[in-house]
């Protein structure tokens, strides 16, 4: 039997039942990982996309939690353990989203996206880092997003800021043997849910974008099949931002063209730079 990449490893992919969730638990599990599929309310979903990795020839098994609730995601981690053996790949995928201004933002939300965007992944890498510890190998991989770095995306914004200090602080206290990383994704060119919401949003951000092109779902999957494997086995504690420059912080408003030649012949050219003080 041809070996895969990932033979041997146990993949624990939250937030996996549709979606680039899916899309993530399908690479990983194409690349020989034993793919543990979480869902909370799409069981059915989270059925269909196992059976279809089995019938590729993988190994795959579904596992039902409620992602803000620490108790369902200690047991969860515990079912994958006790069927796969334990855990060597986790990728935080959970991130429902909400910009609801802070002022009107009523306190069960607030709970909601902290819980599932944040405490989950300091809540499974506290069930799972032990036994990446005690095999002396372990990827713990979070999907952050782009709004992380803006401020504009209320507690959405804040807890996905708050995961790239925790993968941070998370690859100094796991290391030596587990590396930790995040994906910052901007919008996903083949998500359709931002279309039925917005049906210019891509359009506008594909034109403010310096390469005028979105992240495709296969990119990330890429990208974190790479984390795994032995080129990023020295990387660790990085946000990888793919977001065609998206974020990069730019001013729309160009001075100029203000032309500096040098000092020619002694001149002091300082007073050529009067008109841009400071």
């Amino acid at each position: 039997m041809t070996l895969t990449p990932l033979s041997g490893k146990v993949a624990l992919v939250t937030a996996s039942s549709r979606y680039t969730g899916a899309h993530l638990a399908g690479a990983l599990a194409r690349a020989g990982a034993r793919t543990a599929v979480h869902y909370h309310g799409s069981k059915d979903a989270a059925e269909t996309l196992v059976a279809q990795l089995r019938a590729e020839g993988g190994e795959a098994a579904a596992f039902g939690a409620d992602g803000g609730s620490p108790a369902e995601l200690r047991r969860m981690a515990d079912e994958v353990r006790g069927q796969f053996g334990g855990v060597d790949i986790l990728v935080n995928n959970l991130g429902p989203y909400c910009d609801t201004p802070f002022l009107r933002l009523p306190e069960d939300q607030w709970d909601w996206i902290i819980n599932t965007n944040l405490k989950a992944i300091y809540v499974l890498a506290q069930a799972v880092a032990p036994g990446m510890i005690e095999r002396q190998w372990g990827r713990i991989i979070t999907i952050s997003a782009g709004s992380a770095f803006i401020r504009s995306h209320s507690v959405y914004g804040l807890a996905k800021a708050a995961a790239l200090h925790l993968t941070e602080a998370l690859a100094v206290e796991l290391a030596p043997y587990i590396t930790v990383n995040a994906i910052a994704p901007g919008q996903i060119e083949d998500s359709e849910l931002i279309d039925t919401i917005d049906p210019n949003y891509k359009r506008i951000l594909r034109q403010e974008s310096p390469l005028k092109r979105l992240v495709t779902r296969d990119q990330i999957a890429g990208l974190v099949l790479a984390l795994c494997g032995e080129t990023f086995a020295t990387t660790t504690g990085h946000t990888f931002r793919m977001d065609a420059g998206w974020t990069i912080p730019t001013w729309q408003y160009q001075i100029g063209p203000v032309e500096y030649k040098g000092q020619e012949h002694g001149d002091d050219v300082s007073h050529r730079n009067d008109q841009i003080e400071g």
